[in-house]
């Protein structure tokens, strides 16, 4: 693999894909060094991050690198598995906007039909909010209609963004300076989904040392959330098999009844909540039931995310 080539080959024809766009051109001013080269864990901020993507169901992976380039291509030399591609932004001393554009700009060479943008300098996300935004773009899933969506923590917007291929010319033509597909996704609201991650990893950036050395401080709690229909309720399982929290529901043959959410005080404010409502809507979908939201909770979570309102039963 070559250090830095500066496009991407077309793709052979096939299905279309999810590519994984990881933003990591940055000099890292205030790190002291490009925060691509950084290591957590032994492993490079770049590495982890394509390994984010991959595992997350990205293919291609594409890097966009500017800052020590070479150094960048040689720590990933590695990785002939996920494949990761690299791309060189010339103008990635301009900010985020050039990183962008260049990404996308090679991507538009692919077979892919929508992209998962993430920034190396968020090691705190996960490869399960990356699976979730794919899962919520599908086509017969819940945020099919949306141009855009962006994962939320707690509500509010942060990484991963999924890009749909009809506006990566959009999104790169209003990418400038230090603002990358922020000014679209504020400009189309509408066409913007909020994807719930809570539970799912931290968006928050590490710019020096100190961040760094407390990232493990601020580990993200990685939610499993799964049917028991013997206590007809989903579980919220942390890591250890501990429930931290759950909703109760009645089903019937043509609809499910979620009556009660309930989260361990705890978990309390950890975003336990809204990893609960998202799978179990998911879930519901999948089965292709309605939904009858008598818990106050569920109910508010569809109001707060209307891509989910269209499971709610017509005599709710």
């Amino acid at each position: 693999m070559d250090a830095a080539p500066d496009a991407i080959p077309p793709e052979d024809a096939g299905p279309p894909t999810v590519a994984g766009l990881l933003l990591a051109a940055g000099a890292g001013r205030r790190m002291g060094r490009a925060k691509a080269l950084v290591e957590l864990g032994g492993e490079t901020l770049a590495a982890r991050g394509v390994r984010l993507l991959a595992d997350g169901g990205c293919a291609p992976v594409v890097v966009v690198v500017g800052a020590a380039a070479d150094e960048v291509g040689a720590a990933l030399a590695a990785l002939a598995a996920a494949g990761p591609r690299l791309v060189r932004a010339e103008g990635w001393a301009e900010g985020i906007g050039g990183s962008l554009r260049a990404g996308l700009e090679a991507l538009a060479g692919t077979g892919a039909h929508a992209a998962v943008v993430t920034l190396v300098d968020q090691p705190g996300l996960t490869a399960a909010a990356v699976r979730r935004l794919i899962d919520a773009a599908a086509p017969a899933a819940a945020y099919r209609r949306y141009a855009a969506l962006t994962a939320t923590y707690r509500g509010r917007p942060g990484h991963p963004v999924l890009l749909r291929r009809a506006v990566w010319a959009d999104v790169a033509g209003l990418a400038r300076g230090e603002v990358g597909a922020r000014a679209w996704l504020r400009a189309h609201p509408d066409a913007v989904g909020r994807v719930a991650c809570d539970g799912l990893g931290t968006p928050a950036d590490v710019d020096t040392p100190a961040d760094l050395a407390g990232i493990g401080e601020d580990a993200p709690m990685d939610l499993s959330v799964t049917d028991n229909p013997e206590r007809f309720r989903y579980e919220a399982l942390t890591p250890t098999g501990e429930v931290a929290g759950f909703v109760q529901y009645q089903k019937r043959p043509d609809r499910i009844i979620f009556i009660h959410t309930e989260v361990s005080p705890e978990f309390s404010g950890q975003g336990v909540g809204s990893a609960l409502a998202t799978a179990a809507l998911d879930d519901v979908r999948r089965q292709g039931l309605a939904v009858v939201p008598q818990c106050p909770y569920i109910r508010a979570f569809i109001e707060r995310h209307p891509a989910y309102a269209d499971l709610v039963a017509a005599d709710a």
